[in-house]
C-alpha cells in the first residue's frame, strides 16, 4: 500500500520555465487532504525546498540537494548525507582548465552543504573525466537543469530512505514521481514509480507508469493516478 508520495519539483510540478503548475498544486493538496503525505525531492537547496513546502502545503519531509540534506517540512531536524570536501578540489581544477565553468548561483552564498552544482557551460562528460583523472570519490549527474557533483552515496534514493525514518514508513510504501536521470536512485528504493512524459528513456524504462502529459500537468496526472490506483479516490 502506498502511504506517501515523493515528487521532484523542477519539470515535474512546474511548467517548462519552472513556474509552479496550478494542476500540480491542486493534486498535491488533494493528496494531503486525503491523508497522503507529500515529500518534495529536489536538487535545489534546503531553503528553497522548505519555502516551496510551506507555499504548496506539503507535510512530508523535504529532500534537498539530490538527497544530501533531509529535514522536516519546516526545515528543522536536518540530516546531512554529504559534504563539500572533494567537490571543491574538483572545482579548483575545473576552473583552471575551463574558465567558462560556472557554479550555480546557489553556491555563491554558502547555501549548499552536500555537493557542488555547476551551470551547464561545460559538458558533464568533461566533469566526469576530471573526476576520474583526479581519482575523486564523486559522481556527476546532469539533471537537465544543472550538473550536480556529489559523493556516490548522496542520491534521492538514500534521501528517501532517511525521510522514511522520520515518517516511520517503509520506502516500499512510497510512490515517486520524477522526470530526470537523478530520479533513477529514487526508483530503486520506492514501491511505485512514475516518469513524467518528457523524462529520458533511462527513467521511463524503470517506471511503472509513464504520464501522457509533460511537466506539471504530467505531475498532476501522476498524483491522480496514484490516488486512484491505491483507492484513495474512485
Amino acid at each position: 500500500m502506498i502511504k506517501v508520495i515523493s515528487i521532484d519539483i523542477d519539470g515535474t510540478i512546474t511548467y517548462k520555465d519552472r513556474r509552479l503548475h496550478e494542476e500540480a498544486l491542486k493534486a498535491i493538496r488533494l493528496a494531503e487532504n486525503l491523508g497522503v503525505k507529500v515529500m518534495l525531492v529536489t536538487g535545489n537547496t534546503a531553503g528553497f525546498a522548505m519555502g516551496a513546502s510551506i507555499l504548496i502545503g506539503t507535510t512530508g519531509p523535504i529532500i534537498a540537494e539530490d538527497g544530501g540534506v533531509i529535514a522536516d517540512h519546516r526545515g528543522d531536524n536536518r540530516v546531512y548525507l554529504g559534504d563539500m570536501g572533494e567537490a571543491m578540489i574538483l572545482w579548483s581544477e575545473l576552473k583552471k582548465r575551463f574558465p567558462q565553468a560556472k557554479m550555480s548561483y546557489t553556491m555563491k552564498y554558502g547555501e549548499r552543504k552536500a555537493g557542488l552544482v555547476l551551470r551547464r557551460t561545460v559538458p558533464v562528460e568533461v566533469v566526469r573525466e576530471i573526476i576520474k583523472e583526479l581519482n575523486l570519490n564523486l559522481v556527476a549527474v546532469d539533471s537537465g537543469y544543472a550538473i550536480h557533483v556529489k559523493q556516490p552515496h548522496v542520491n534521492k534514493g538514500n534521501g528517501i530512505k532517511e525521510a522514511c525514518k522520520m515518517l516511520k514508513v517503509k520506502p516500499s510504501e512510497v510512490a515517486h514521481i520524477g522526470d530526470g536521470e537523478n530520479d533513477l536512485d529514487a526508483f530503486k528504493v520506492v514501491g511505485y514509480r512514475i516518469a513524467v512524459a518528457q523524462a529520458p528513456e533511462s527513467l521511463k524504462r524503470k517506471a511503472d507508469y509513464i504520464t501522457k502529459n509533460p511537466y506539471g500537468e504530467g505531475g498532476a496526472e501522476g498524483i491522480m493516478h496514484i490516488l486512484k490506483k491505491f483507492e484513495y479516490i474512485k
